[in-house]
Formats: structure tokens, sequence, C-alpha cells
């Protein structure tokens, strides 16, 4: 696991291809030494990763705000699936995060 500590952000790069319940675990023990800052994970190494994984993240983001960027499509396809999109902000990049900007929005239009 690689953390990345400024001033304002911190950003936690889980160094595993695959994310389960161990490894959210060990981040969510992670997340809760950071004070007053915006947290965020890079998932770019992230190859896969379980619904364990997400619920346990899920529970931390209940109380904290959690922010995801580099987002393969198969696990932003399972996030915008189970409606996690709603709890996580999501991002492109690192950049993307680091300003606020350029968030990802899964917006569900329908025609009546």
């Amino acid at each position: 696991m690689e953390i990345k500590d400024n001033n304002k952000v911190c950003i936690i790069t889980p160094l595993s291809p695959k994310l389960d319940k161990r490894e959210a675990l060990r981040l969510i023990k992670e997340f809760q030494t950071i004070n007053n800052k915006s947290i965020a994970l890079d998932l770019g190494f992230v190859q896969d990763c379980n619904l364990e994984f997400f619920n346990q993240i899920k529970e931390f983001a209940s109380t904290r705000k959690l922010s995801l960027f580099n987002i393969s499509s198969d696990m932003f396809v399972i996030i915008n699936f189970f409606n996690l999109d709603k709890i996580f902000n999501l991002y492109v990049s690192e950049l993307d995060f680091e300003e606020e900007k350029h968030q990802l929005l899964n917006r569900k239009f329908s025609l009546v």
C-alpha cells in the first residue's frame, strides 16, 4: 500500500491486484488514522475486487467522505450497477480529485 499525504488530501494506492474483505479492513484501519483531510483510493493497480470489499468500504464511507479514481471499466460497471456511485465520489484522475472537478456521475435518464 502506498500513501501520499499532503496538506489537504491523502491518497492511498493499494498495490494488490485483487481487493477483498481483508484488504478492505486494512484500508479502513489506515483511513481511521487520517484526520481533517479528503481521502481517496487510487485503483490504478487493481484488476479485480469483490462485493465484500465494496460493502466494507461502503460502511466507512457512510461516516466519512471517500473518493475513488483510476477505476477500471469492469469495476466502474459494478459500482454503477450496485448504485455505489451515490456513496463514493468518482473521478477519472488524481488531478481531478485534488481540484474536485470533473466528477463522474451516473444519471439514469428515461423517456416518458
